[in-house]
């Protein structure tokens, strides 16, 4: 017989719903007695049944009870009933601090493991770096020994351009035509003023920063950068940053600065001009020159003022936290530029000429300047492998540089010797003519010379006031003199043109005579080709 609590049913909703729900649905469809339900009882009858379904829901969802957990519920006396509170006994107390203690123990030789790996990995890391340091230096040695490797050397991060002293870019990278001037601030002048000085709102504008530092990669690892290929806001941007990244501003130090300062707050025009120039003389030479061309550079900026939309205020305004001064003393220098750089010319670089060049230059003067930037170029090459950046293509370059430079010496010497031939023969006929012209001279004189002792000479001017034979003699002589005076001086301003005239004749034919053979060599060349 089963037991049925209805206390249990009300505490418990849904613990025996399954079975009272099948009771009901017995007792209400198997009695044959009962007369048949109505509305009411079936709409009664049909909210039980959603009830009991959704009872059963719960149920299923409460999930398996523990046998502890049926005997309490299946005995409501006893869940009614709580546990009494008991007091821990001395052996409890110990084993639970025997426990603490061994979890404090686990927990310092946790503890201990952690702080040992950790230390074994910073050694680790400073092995490493340890490691990585005696590679790079015996790399270096290997380097400096002449050995090839095949991983690229990195110049730019051992020997950048950008953030280092300015004596120090310029040796790095230095122009070959004699201006003590970082490549990269000629390249960037160069270019603004060719393509830039159309372009409204120079220099307030700051380009893409992605193509800025891909130049700023590319002239510190020593590459070719043709700077056509952008447009001149990434000029600008990249001379700003290579200003801006100067270690020490273009006037040295602040005890200079503050010199600079005093001078351009002067009133007087005349004095402040004659104060910058001094101190503008004690700079060191590659400041200086910088000084001259960024402010010359920016003089032609103003000019072009209608286009550009910078007068020297807004240029005063933009660039002088870059230069390191103040906006009065930038004004300064732009207003007596031309007096403080009166011999500084900028002028558009030409870089040595290419191995393989076909167009050799022709004239004297060409030849020996482009041989002056040859060799400036193998310097540069020699000084990079000594320090240690040996490669291949820095090896061939060398060895094409050195080619172009033994060409160049031989076609100047061969020029030379040509036109040291033709100057002399020129020479020696004048030299003929000339003593010719001398011997007919002396004879004249001589001639005339007779002429008074025999007194046989007549006065081409008749005297007026009569007077002695001897004062006629001593007239005749006089006026004789005063003729020969001024011929002799005809006579040397003659020879004087004759000279400079015969000896632009005589460089003429040499450079005639070369541009022949160097015709001729180019002929042969084409028909043996």
């Amino acid at each position: 017989m089963d037991f049925e609590s209805p206390d249990v049913e009300k505490d418990f909703p849904g613990l025996y719903a399954s079975e009272s729900g099948r009771k009901s649905n017995e007792s209400d469809f198997s009695d044959d007695g009962h007369d048949r339900p109505s509305k009411k009882e079936l709409l009664i009858g049909k909210r039980k049944d959603k009830k009991d379904k959704k009872d059963r829901g719960y149920a299923t969802l409460e999930g398996e009870s523990s046998p502890e957990e049926d005997i309490e519920t299946k005995s409501p006396s006893k869940s009614k009933k709580s546990k009494t509170f008991k007091f821990p006994s001395k052996k409890e107390k110990r084993e639970k601090s025997r426990e603490k203690d061994g979890k404090e123990k686990e927990t310092d030789k946790e503890r201990e493991r952690k702080k040992k790996d950790k230390d074994d990995k910073d050694t680790d890391k400073e092995k490493r770096k340890d490691k990585d340091k005696e590679k790079s230096k015996q790399k270096l040695k290997d380097r400096k020994k002449g050995k090839h490797w095949e991983e690229t050397v990195d110049i730019g991060e051992e020997q950048p351009i950008f953030g280092v002293a300015l004596q120090m870019a310029v040796e790095r990278g230095r122009c070959h035509d004699g201006v003590e001037l970082p490549l990269v601030v000629r390249n960037c002048i160069d270019y603004i003023e060719e393509y830039g000085m159309t372009v409204d709102g120079l220099y307030k504008v700051s380009a893409v920063k992605s193509k800025v530092q891909h130049l700023r990669k590319l002239y510190n690892q020593r590459e070719v950068v043709d700077m056509s290929e952008f447009d001149p806001m990434v000029a600008t941007s990249l001379l700003i940053l290579f200003l801006r990244e100067l270690p020490e501003p273009i006037l040295q130090n602040g005890e200079v600065v503050s010199r600079f300062e005093q001078a351009a707050s002067l009133k007087e025009v005349a004095l402040r001009e004659t104060q910058l120039i001094d101190l503008i003389s004690q700079l060191p030479k590659c400041n200086k020159t910088l000084l001259a061309w960024v402010i010359l550079h920016l003089d032609h900026l103003t000019a072009h003022e209608k286009t550009t939309k910078m007068n020297a205020q807004s240029i005063a305004m933009t660039l002088s936290p870059v230069l390191q001064m103040s906006h009065r003393l930038l004004l300064a220098l732009l207003l007596h530029c031309k007096a403080l750089f009166a011999n500084v010319e900028l002028s558009k670089y030409i870089p040595p000429l290419a191995s393989g060049s076909p167009n050799l230059p022709d004239t004297m003067d060409a030849i020996a300047a482009e041989l002056a930037k040859q060799e400036s170029l193998l310097s540069q090459i020699h000084m990079q492998m000594n320090a240690g950046f040996v490669t291949k293509l820095r090896e061939e370059q060398l060895w094409e540089v050195q080619r172009l430079i033994t060409q160049l010496k031989i076609s100047l010497d061969s020029d030379e010797e040509l036109r040291e031939r033709l100057i002399y023969g020129e020479l020696l006929a004048m030299q003929e003519s000339l003593g010719s012209r001398i011997a007919e001279e002396r004879g004249e004189i001589k001639r005339l010379a007779e002429l008074l002792m025999n007194k046989d000479f007549e006065r081409s001017k008749p005297i007026a006031v009569p007077c002695t034979p001897e004062e006629a003699d001593r007239v005749a002589i006089i006026e004789l003199v005063l003729e020969n005076q001024m011929l002799e001086k005809k006579k040397a301003t003659l020879v004087r043109t004759i000279i400079e005239e015969n000896i632009a004749c005589v460089e003429l034919r040499a450079q005639f005579l070369i541009q022949q053979l160097s015709d001729q060599d180019c002929m042969l060349a084409a028909k043996k080709i």
